[in-house]
């Protein structure tokens, strides 16, 4: 699973993974929210997961991560890489940390490194939609704002 918010970087990883041979990539999201929903939906073998996501930080995704399923392979990528970040990332269970400027051909070799097939690094598709629950038949309410001042 790759979570990216750039739509061109993340364009960019899926080649640079796929076309290297080391997975296949099937699913792909650009927010900590999205990022939630899916891996609770369908767990994922290996995720790459951008540290700094336009809704919020990716550190919250690698903490919910590794506390449901701690043997997803999580590699954090970031563009502002400091020994500080790496530190924390890695506290938090991060297997791999890398700067988008110098280190984006390690991405394939450790997925390739990892012994999976392709397939096992893809995630099924997410159906188009859930069942909700059912709770029968709702009581009317009413309100007073009288009563509540």
């Amino acid at each position: 699973m790759l979570v990216e918010d750039s739509v061109p970087f993340r364009k960019l990883l899926r080649s640079l993974i796929e076309e290297s041979g080391a997975a296949e990539v099937v699913s792909e999201v650009g927010s900590v929210a999205a990022a939630h929903f899916l891996l609770h939906v369908n767990p994922v073998e290996a995720l790459v997961l951008d540290l700094h996501l336009w809704d919020g930080d990716g550190c919250a995704v690698l903490t919910e991560v590794k506390r449901t399923h701690p043997a997803c392979v999580v590699m954090v990528l970031t563009g502002s890489s400091t020994p500080e970040h790496r530190e924390h990332c890695l506290r938090l269970g991060a297997d791999h940390f890398f700067d988008k400027t110098r280190d984006l051909a390690r991405i394939p070799e450790v997925l390739a490194g990892l012994g999976q097939l392709p397939s096992e690094l893809a995630m099924p598709p997410v159906p188009m939609s859930l069942p909700l629950p059912e709770y029968g038949e709702a009581a009317p309410v009413s309100f007073d704002a009288r009563s509540h001042s």
